[in-house]
């Protein structure tokens, strides 16, 4: 009976403290909170990361010869001999009779099984004179008390640290776990569990922790994943109305005469990828729903077009258009391109940064108020509180991934509800833009335009390096421009990594000697870095000794080679995005990576680099080998942490809870039903006030 001074006296509620459970006292409830378990619903969600198979436990007297099987026993002697073969013996006992193991080159045994522990062992047994024995058995040492496995047993192993092992993980389960499910709801009517073959949620716990089979745990960690995925889902699409709701976008027209106008400021034609990708963006401008769409292709796709298409027709509608960068050096190409495409026309274009506020002033500010100013150009610079806009219609923002995901609420509180268009060369993956993305419609240039040339990749090892710069060089003496890229700025460190100025002077002093060499950082300032760019595309420059700041907004045509030295270093996309800056040309093109891989992963990066030219392909090796993290940045606020879902794996999951979640909302849009109020408290917990949810009177 439990009394009133008993850890659970009191009702457990999920929210019981770990320091209250059976078999956990002040220490232990350290340990766990160490690995971030607090309460029984936390121990609930602790789980396994994997099963081992224990085969039943055999009395010494029934073992049988030519036969792998388990068995335990008290270690009664042991004994070592250097010769033969530093062979390590022990003898265990249990009620039935005795049992000899044995191990060779079993040195490392001395000192690691001890007269009087208990052990469990499993090994293929053999008789020797008439004694059962043992060689080179698997063995555990276990407490006195672990129950004995008298069945075949699938025991659930937990991510354990120094101070607590995933044996006593298991036991304080095993003492908690019929309580912990007592107050695990359902979340999903019977009829969805059926048409989804799910097990009952309380089930999936007991199994996921408790299976009796394998097959028993992979059925529950599928109800797990489900209900991980099918959350994220229905928190994505509430959100996405939330973003529209009652808010109204101004109302966009086109006809043939606006699109004749348009076209004919382009020095080429559209190909038929990019005039699908407007009239998909133009679809969306034409309603009064603000447009929240993801405009993807790969590096050199032609992307910027499109999005000045868009822009220009915001100018015909009256509207002005914005274009967000995340760097100054990507905001002044976007500028000098479309300077020279829109040069002799009506349209006034601007640069946004601080420096360019500064250089403008009032008078700039002014004409971006009373909307003289049809497009500007700018980093968060344009978000900045003293400045202000008239009409704005469309804001394009260039590489979402670097650059957060506030603004919208920022032109909001300046009074703007315009058209959102979010441009990126980091191709999504389905898995990725089934999910994280889900809030976005996405419009995709899969060719690219006719004339860019192919970009041959090489892999050289640090000392093969010399037959890159001799490509290099090859490349500059019929008349091309290079970019070496390194991963910093200055020397220091463990790390032996090329820094831009000893390098740059390295270079200069040696490989590339009489060429005409000069470097580009994000240290320098933006009259320094403007300065050398314009160098750059006016072919004054042999070969630009960089870091990243070239990854985006950087086009030179006549470049023919990107060499990245200490390539190990960068991530995949990164890689992909640098090879980008060549090519753009009518001449051939090469990426020569310089690097040796300090690991797989480093290694798997380059092979794939070599192997793919793709985007698409190169993104969808990245997720497998990096994970989804590297998509987001900021954009992963606010969405859940999965335990179970491996996002990169789960494509036919994801579609089934896109399925099911806009079918759930379809019917019950605010989840007011009494069916489905545990699954709204649910979401109010992990997404808190974002979703906005009609509170239930």
């Amino acid at each position: 009976m439990t009394t009133p001074s008993s850890p659970l006296a009191q009702a457990p509620s999920l929210q019981t403290p770990t320091a209250d459970l059976v078999g956990v006292g002040p220490t232990r409830a350290k340990q766990l909170a160490d690995v971030g378990v607090c309460t029984l619903g936390d121990l609930l969600e602790y789980f396994p990361f994997r099963y081992q198979i224990e085969r039943s436990e055999c009395p010494i007297q029934e073992l049988v010869g030519d036969q792998v099987q388990y068995a335990r026993g008290e270690v009664i002697a042991v004994n070592y001999s250097p010769f033969p073969r530093k062979r390590f013996e022990a003898t265990l006992e249990d009620p039935t009779g005795t049992l000899s193991l044995a191990w060779f080159n079993g040195a490392h045994m001395r000192g690691r099984i001890h007269p009087g522990e208990i052990v469990r062992v499993q090994g293929k047994v053999n008789f020797f004179r008439a004694l059962p024995q043992m060689v080179q058995p698997s063995w555990e040492i276990i407490a006195p008390d672990t129950p004995l496995v008298g069945d075949d047993l699938v025991r659930s192993v937990y991510p354990a640290t120094a101070k607590i092992k995933s044996m006593a993980i298991w036991k304080i389960m095993d003492a908690n776990l019929a309580k912990g499910l007592a107050l695990v709801p359902e979340w999903f009517e019977q009829s969805l569990l059926s048409r989804r073959m799910l097990l009952p949620r309380r089930d999936a716990y007991r199994a996921i922790h408790r299976p009796a089979s394998e097959r028993e745990a992979q059925l529950a960690r599928r109800r797990l994943v489900y209900d991980e995925l099918m959350l994220m889902q229905l928190a994505l699409l509430l959100g996405k109305r939330l973003q529209t709701g009652d808010i109204l976008a101004p109302e966009m027209k086109a006809d043939r005469l606006l699109d004749e106008r348009i076209r004919k400021r382009f020095p080429f034609e559209l190909t038929q990828a990019q005039t699908h990708a407007v009239w998909e963006i133009l679809r969306d401008m034409k309603l009064r729903a603000p447009m929240n769409r993801l405009l993807q292709g790969d590096v050199g796709s032609g992307k910027t077009v499109v999005a000045l298409y868009a822009m220009l027709v915001a100018v015909a509608n009256g509207f002005q258009s914005l274009i967000l960068a995340p760097t100054e050096i990507l905001a002044e190409q976007h500028k000098l391109t479309i300077g020279q495409m829109l040069h002799g026309s009506n349209v006034r274009v601007e640069l946004v940064t601080h420096d360019a506020k500064k250089a403008g002033g009032a008078d700039l500010k002014r004409d971006l108020a009373n909307g003289k100013v049809h497009i500007a150009i700018g980093t968060q610079a344009l978000l900045g509180e003293d400045v202000n806009f008239q009409r704005v219609g469309l804001v394009v923002v260039d590489e979402q991934h670097k650059l957060g995901v506030r603004q919208r609420g920022v032109l909001r509180e300046k009074g703007l509800s315009p058209h959102y268009l979010i441009m990126t060369a980091t191709p999504i993956p389905r898995t990725l833009a089934l999910s994280y993305f889900a809030d976005f419609a996405i419009t995709t240039i899969r060719d690219l335009p006719p004339g860019r040339q192919p970009i041959k990749t090489h892999w050289f090892r640090q000392n093969e390096s010399a037959m890159a710069y001799t490509l290099l060089k090859r490349e500059v003496a019929l008349g091309r421009q290079a970019f070496v890229v390194v991963p910093k700025v200055e020397e220091g460190g463990d790390v032996d990594l090329k820094s831009v100025q000893s390098h740059m002077e390295d270079l200069h002093a040696g490989v590339l000697s009489g060429l005409r060499v000069q470097m580009l950082h994000g240290q320098m300032k933006p009259e320094q870095k403007q300065q050398v760019m314009d160098q750059m595309r006016t072919g004054q420059i042999d070969v630009l000794v960089a870091t990243t700041v070239v990854e985006v907004g950087v086009d030179v045509p006549n470049a023919t080679v990107m060499l990245i030295e200490n390539a190990e270093m960068f991530g995949l996309a990164q890689l992909h995005q640098l090879r980008g800056r060549v090519g753009r040309g009518r001449h051939a093109s090469f990426c020569l990576l310089v690097g040796d891989p300090m690991n797989d992963s480093s290694r798997e990066r380059l092979e794939a680099m070599v192997k793919l030219t793709s985007g698409f392909d190169i993104a969808d090796v990245d997720l497998q080998l990096r994970g989804p993290g590297e998509f987001f940045g900021l954009r992963q606020h606010g969405l859940p942490q999965f335990k179970l879902a491996d996002i990169a794996g789960e494509l036919e999951m994801l579609q089934l809870t896109r399925q099911d979640a806009t079918q759930l909302l379809e019917r019950d849009p605010q989840l007011l039903s009494a069916g489905h109020r545990v699954l709204r408290d649910q979401l109010q917990r992990q997404f808190g006030d974002s979703l906005y949810l009609v509170p239930i009177r």
